[in-house]
């Protein structure tokens, strides 16, 4: 029995330890919170990042296609407007036409310039306006325009298709135009009864729409022509780069980022924190840097750490209030120890006798089983014997009868004697084989060897054919191979007689016509199937779960309720395969796997 200062003492120094473990596990649950927290924080800001990126990166994509969608619609409406038709292959109508013309700049403020240029390259008409938003005014200065490049490619096109220029600085007198003036050519031949006459050509402001895809509070945007030049860049020194510093993408960013942009022609591409969206005018390829600016990044950092100190602040004051209350032991519990000692002594010692005399109750009812399963056996090869007996015995009576009533009417001859004889001496040598393959199958051997499935079944055929033969039923074994299986050859003969007889019972206890079992030896994959079944009607649903039980049966005053329950564990324990069970449309159906 435990004394109680003892146990005083021994609680004041569990107290302590327990105090400083509560104390090293809050710090490691700290220390894991947070480096969880830093964890998945990462992975939501990556993926917060490539959610919100794609969604802005979408948005100004959009806007960049609508932009020259719809400046190519508005050409292509000029081109069809049957006044200005007219005014191309007659000059008529010119007073309308300078009005149309004067209306649609009026209407684009960020209309730089319309013209019409005929087939021979010269100036027709003209509308220039400065500046974004300025009056627009006709130009009465017109030149040969033949020998530019935009008139040599459009003039080269189909009827209707429509030209773009690359999105370039304006350049006045052979000098790029200071304060610089990014601009766009949009331009369409026009034809006359399948006869080339000349471009429309619109020259369009794109500082407005440069700024606007530009333009984020979360992400600094840089535009890169196919070249690699920066048109635009977060730092405006290097807007226009090919004009001026000649910096280049690959300055900036790294060689795999700079490969990816190259190849990929019309998926956007993610690298780390970087986006890249392709924007297409025509053939033409601009490719839309995002990345998130240092000040995002920062406040994301600073939330992060907010977050973090506060997880600290929380988990280090709840894990004092925890480590207090759960380091304090109430005295009670410990005098309740110790008023419990005696009694935890005393089953301590009563354990192992409980524990003895269970063991000796198992094994009496383990026993009991064996020696039932063996009276079982004895009574089914009595059962057997007898019925191999039955027509030899009557063989043998009626011989014996003949040669008594041949010799009654002095009829006997030395040759019906020997005939007689003969015949009984077969009977009887028939009947010592029978019990020699009795004792032969019932006979223990523990030894495994590899044998023949096949075999076996033939082995229990040699046992109890005639019951089946006296039964009228026919037995049909399928095997398209020779099978072997490791084991104990006589317990997996066993098996298979329990299955024979508990199908064959079956069928007289129904009274099925046209009775018959049907053996199948196959292999399926890497194992071995061997099925059993008979055409008795099958096993009650409300039953098939119990029937493998010990000492459940379904036949009455006639059965052990063993047979099935040594045979799945013959199966399961010592041949390492499964036994199941369950019914087709004909009747029971067993499987057994190895």
């Amino acid at each position: 029995m435990l004394e109680i200062n003892k146990l005083s003492k021994e609680n004041r120094n569990f107290g302590i330890k327990l105090f400083f473990s509560y104390i090293v596990f809050t710090v490691l649950l700290i220390a894991s919170i947070t480096a969880i927290h830093i964890y998945f924080s990462q992975d939501l800001v990556a993926n917060k990042f490539q959610r919100e990126v794609k969604l802005q990166s979408g948005e100004k994509k959009d806007k960049f296609d609508k932009f020259f969608q719809s400046k190519k619609d508005e050409l292509q409406a000029i081109a069809k407007n049957e006044y200005f038709l007219n005014y191309v292959e007659e000059g008529s109508y010119k007073y309308y036409i300078d009005l149309l013309l004067l209306t649609i700049m009026e209407s684009n403020k960020d209309y730089m310039q319309i013209r019409y240029i005929n087939e021979k390259g010269f100036e027709v008409l003209r509308f220039d306006r400065e500046k974004h938003s300025k009056e627009p005014y006709k130009s009465k200065t017109l030149q040969n325009k033949s020998n530019r490049y935009y008139f040599k490619n459009v003039s080269k096109m189909k009827n209707k298709d429509v030209w773009f220029s690359d999105i370039d600085l304006n350049v006045e007198h052979g000098h790029i135009e200071v304060p610089n003036k990014p601009v766009i050519r949009v331009a369409t031949p026009m034809f006359i009864k399948n006869k080339f006459k000349g471009i429309l050509i619109v020259n369009i402001f794109m500082q407005e729409l440069l700024e606007s895809i530009t333009n984020s509070a979360l992400y600094d945007i840089y535009l890169v022509n196919s070249n690699g030049y920066y048109l635009r860049h977060k730092n405006s020194e290097f807007n226009w780069s090919f004009y001026n510093s000649k910096k280049r993408v690959s300055d900036d960013f790294s060689d795999e980022l700079v490969n990816k942009i190259k190849n990929e022609d019309k998926n956007f591409v993610f690298h780390k924190n970087i986006f890249v969206q392709p924007l297409y005018l025509n053939k033409q390829k601009i490719s839309m840097i995002m990345l998130e600016k240092d000040e995002s990044i920062e406040q994301v950092e600073n939330n992060n750490n907010t977050m973090i100190i506060t997880i600290l602040i929380f988990a280090t004051l709840m894990s004092i209030l925890f480590t207090f209350l759960f380091t304090r032991v109430p005295k009670s519990l410990f005098e309740f120890a110790v008023a419990q000692s005696d009694e935890l002594h005393d089953l301590a010692t009563n354990l192992d006798n409980k524990v003895i005399l269970k063991t000796l109750e198992v094994a009496k009812k383990d026993r009991l089983l064996q020696n039932q399963s063996k009276l079982a056996e004895l009574g089914d090869m009595i059962g057997n014997i007898a019925h191999q007996w039955r027509h030899p015995l009557t063989r043998l009576s009626l011989t014996l009868q003949n040669l008594r009533a041949y010799k009654r009417k002095n009829r006997m001859s030395d040759e019906m004697f020997d005939e007689a004889l003969e015949n009984s001496l077969y009977q009887i040598e028939f009947m010592s084989t029978t019990i020699d393959n009795f004792k032969n199958f019932y006979k223990k051997d523990e030894e495994k060897s590899d044998f023949i499935v096949k075999e076996s079944v033939d082995n229990v055929l040699n046992i109890i054919g005639a019951v089946l033969e006296h039964s009228n039923i026919k037995l049909h074994i399928e095997s398209k191979e020779e099978i072997t299986i490791y084991g104990n050859k006589n317990e997996f003969s066993q098996v298979l007689m329990n299955l024979i007889i508990n199908a064959k019972d079956a069928i007289d206890e129904n009274k099925i016509e046209n009775a018959k079992i049907d053996i199948i030896i196959e292999k399926e994959e890497e194992k071995i199937k061997i099925i059993v079944k008979d055409n008795a009607g099958g096993v009650p649903s409300c039953l098939i779960e119990e029937i493998f039980n010990p000492y459940f049966t379904t036949k009455e005053d006639k059965g052990t309720g063993i047979g099935l329950y040594l045979s799945k564990a013959i199966i399961e324990d010592k041949l390492n395969g499964k036994l199941t069970v369950h019914n087709d449309e004909n009747g029971a159906v067993f499987t057994i796997y190895i």
